[in-house]
């Protein structure tokens, strides 16, 4: 299973629908209106801004709202955290255990 972000610089790897100018995270092969059009990969930004968060069994989760209007959904860094902040993509590990989150700018 491909990645869906890469490491140097750090961007998470969405698509793009090249008819609608719709962007997807994770990316999709297709368009989602069942025209079987093939969308094209985009790099998306390292950088948005916090929706929505909640923590779970010590792990602080978030909704972070992207430039390309794509709302993405992960694991954030250690708080606290404010909804309307800047937050940054960060990957932490190496090779195969390397994961992304985002972290407070």
């Amino acid at each position: 299973m491909p990645r869906d972000f890469r490491t140097d610089p750090p961007r998470l790897l969405g698509s793009r629908d090249p008819a609608t100018g719709e962007t997807f995270f994770p990316p999709r092969a297709l368009a989602i209106d069942g025209s079987l059009r093939e969308t094209e990969p985009v790099e998306l930004s390292p950088e948005g801004t916090l929706h929505t968060f909640t923590s779970f069994m010590g792990t602080d989760y978030g909704q972070v709202d992207l430039p390309e209007g794509v709302r993405v959904q992960g694991v954030l860094g250690a708080g606290p955290h404010e909804i309307g902040a800047r937050y940054v993509l960060q990957i932490v590990g190496e090779g195969e255990d390397a994961r992304w989150r985002f972290t407070r700018a």
